[in-house]
């Protein structure tokens, strides 16, 4: 399995967004999953999610 990600500092999202692991507000720098698009405040919240992705413990959206 192949995760690929865009690391993006000091820039908001243009509407509010939440980390898709911890559920706080993304603000300042984050993290975007380049399939999904989807927001991660920093890496170690999408190591988690990745994580649990291959374990199987969480399904992706399609």
């Amino acid at each position: 399995m192949r995760f690929a990600f865009v690391l993006v500092n000091d820039r908001t999202p243009f509407r509010q967004a939440w980390c898709m692991q911890c559920c706080e507000p993304i603000s300042g720098s984050y993290l975007r999953e380049m399939a999904t698009r989807l927001p991660y405040c920093d890496y170690q919240c999408y190591a988690l999610f990745c994580e649990a992705l291959a374990e199987g413990r969480v399904r992706v959206a399609s």
